[in-house]
């Protein structure tokens, strides 16, 4: 095994372990914590087992229904974001019942929490499968990630936009932090993964088919006959494509782009056979080349243009399918038109928050088609652009939030690096702290803002992307806002009314809420268990820093944000009981609802579970708590 694959096991067991333990996967079940003298003994006997792990002083046992594996030692400390937290690095271990051991990779301890559990494992046999099989390929495809290429040499000293796009692969090397199988790409193989995953910085040449404009929705900002080619191709490209279409008799049609991958992988049989009946037809014209972004599906242009491009690639990732269904981007313009009305509302917000225009899009729409049914949404397109301002302007730079979530794996580098040189400050605990309170102070005002306005955005790292002008913080821009979160009574309250989303009826959704507590969630489990939190990680690793240090940075910052925005008493002090005096805060779930949909259609697969409250342990000594523990389940309760 080589040090990327090493790397790949650490981080993924890591992410395994802590989720299920956080989705009480083994509650019914019989566990404890032990001294971890059984579990040293075990590791003295392993002769493949390094040492580049913090020594445990407690194991948790598992003592699982199973017929061949007696116990199962896991070695554990205590944790903040949730009471126990696996050790990066050190070895999982089985024993048999012949007293034989049994080193664990994750797939491994996944397949054996299958068996074990069995009829009470969530979901079905085919879920268990599915999961098993995409950890597997998360093991692989992080692997390969961890042989990167991205340059951060005198990162400061490359224009704007050049900045970004190396942000951008900075955050798509941890994809969605503690998600066991974030990182698989389901249906891209070596070749695929290595052209198409934004680290790797390979340049993407797009296809391009043409269908009837009467077999089309768009956007509303789409003006007369604008198409794709109008933001994207150069006027050379633009000739070309033009007198192709011209020749083939093709005046009636659009172009959009397509992904060489989705052209010959990602058609569903229905579109295909569109294809083969002449509904839609393959062009001549390849280009422009693009690069990947931090999602799979939005690219980047190789210059400073503020228009960027996203498109389906019906891989299976975060137990989805990536496509781009035109019910979703008219949801999108739904929200941003709400979101420019409401910023005003508050001259902070209007000041300091910036949008991605997201209303020119393009989308296939047979006529005997809805806007619920599969297939079509295959095949569509998006310009997204960019505020201009903030590609251009030499002191300004963009920062997507889940770059600050992670390391580079062989050189540890973090952009606080960059960040404290630029501000001439010492890398010590003070000045990373002094780093971290301004982000979170950003970050979490102008989130709180928005949620006195009954209104939040998909805030988690790879949404939210900070402003960060001449080594302050600055704003924030949001992009894809098509997951915006409502509270309509908070926001007819402030003026505002209901936008009417989009929805298909009697399906559930997730963007109307019947309590300002359930639109709360959004902000403690995706604003802060996952933005924020991945970045308190990723410095506490950097800069070998307590963690509990940067959480009560965290805790103090909310505060702070919650005595400042002028909530009324009655919101204030329901984010005061929900944020710092219930004993419990909500819980995205990641592996249960994977489970449940058993590789079904849809968005990312949704649940809601519970955590202890990170910001009232605060309060006392988790190692207190740990040490006086007998059994994972009271621990975990």
């Amino acid at each position: 095994m080589n040090r990327f694959e090493q790397q790949a096991r650490v981080q993924v067991m890591q992410d395994l372990v802590d989720c299920l333990w956080a989705e009480a996967f083994f509650a019914d079940e019989t566990t404890g914590l032990e001294p971890a003298e059984r579990w040293s003994r075990l590791h003295a006997q392993d002769a493949h087992a390094g040492d580049d792990f913090a020594k445990p002083n407690q194991v948790w046992r598992w003592q699982p229904r199973h017929p061949e594996i007696r116990t199962v030692l896991i070695p554990a400390r205590p944790g903040i974001a949730q009471p126990l937290l696996s050790i990066p690095g050190a070895p999982v271990y089985a024993i048999t019942r012949r007293d034989r051991i049994k080193r664990l990779d994750p797939v491994d301890l996944l397949r054996l929490v299958t068996e074990a559990l069995g009829t009470r494992m969530p979901g079905s046999p085919k879920g268990a499968k599915l999961l098993i099989d995409a950890l597997a390929v998360t093991l692989e495809q992080t692997a390969w990630s961890y042989r990167h290429a991205i340059r951060t040499h005198a990162l400061l000293d490359v224009p704007p936009a050049r900045f970004f796009q190396v942000m951008e692969q900075w955050g798509a090397l941890r994809d969605r932090p503690y998600h066991p199988v974030a990182k698989a790409k389901l249906g891209l193989n070596r070749d695929d993964y290595h052209h198409y995953v934004a680290e790797f910085d390979q340049p993407i040449a797009l296809q391009w088919v043409a269908f009837p404009r009467d077999r089309m929705v768009v956007g509303k900002g789409v003006i007369d006959r604008d198409e794709p080619a109008d933001y994207i191709l150069d006027v050379a490209q633009h000739h070309q494509l033009r007198d192709e279409m011209t020749q083939r008799g093709l005046n009636n049609h659009i172009a959009i782009p397509v992904l060489t991958w989705q052209l010959e992988h990602g058609f569903p049989e229905a579109l295909q056979r569109d294809g083969i009946e002449g509904h839609w037809i393959r062009l001549e014209l390849q280009g422009p080349a693009m690069k990947s972004t931090s999602s799979v599906r939005s690219l980047a242009p190789l210059d400073d243009s503020p228009n960027y491009l996203k498109l389906p690639m019906s891989v299976n990732s975060l137990g989805s399918s990536r496509y781009l269904p035109a019910v979703k981007m008219m949801n999108g313009v739904i929200a941003e038109n709400l979101l420019r009305r409401a910023l005003p509302k508050d001259p902070e917000l209007h000041e300091r928050i910036f949008l991605c225009d997201e209303t020119r899009w393009w989308a296939y729409m047979p006529p005997e088609a809805s806007l619920f049914d599969d297939y079509p949404r295959h095949l569509s397109a998006m310009v997204r652009r960019y505020p201009s301002e903030l590609l251009h302007d030499p002191d300004r730079r963009l920062i997507p939030m889940s770059a600050l979530g992670t390391t580079l794996p062989d050189t540890r580098a973090h952009f606080f690096d960059d960040w404290l040189a630029h501000r001439r400050l010492p890398a010590d605990e003070a000045s990373v702290l002094t780093l971290f309170r301004e982000v979170c102070d950003g970050f979490l005002e102008w989130n709180l803002r928005l949620f006195r306005l009954g209104i939040l955005p998909e805030i988690h790292g790879q949404n939210a992307v900070l402003v960060w002008r001449d080594g302050r913080v600055d704003g924030l821009l949001l992009r894809d806002h098509d997951s915006l979160r409502l509270y309509v009574p908070w926001l007819e309250q402030a003026g505002l009314e209901d936008p009417v989303f989009r929805l298909k009826k009697g399906v559930a959704n997730t963007l109307y809420h019947d309590r300002p507590e359930d639109l709360l969630f959004y902000l403690l489990t995706l604003g802060i268990q996952v933005n924020l939190r991945a970045i308190l990680d990723a410095l506490a690793t950097r800069y070998d820093l307590d963690e509990s240090r940067l959480w009560r940075v965290l805790r103090d910052s909310l505060e702070r944000t919650i005595d400042q925005v002028p909530f009324d008493e009655r919101a204030r002090a329901l984010l005061r009981r929900e944020c710092f005096e219930a004993d419990r805060w909500p819980l995205k779930l990641l592996i249960r609802p994977m489970l449940e949909r058993a590789g079904g259609p849809g968005s990312m697969p949704f649940g809601k579970g519970g955590v202890a409250n990170p910001l009232k342990r605060l309060g006392g000594s988790p190692e207190t708590k740990l040490l006086n523990a007998t059994s994972a389940r009271e621990t975990l309760a």
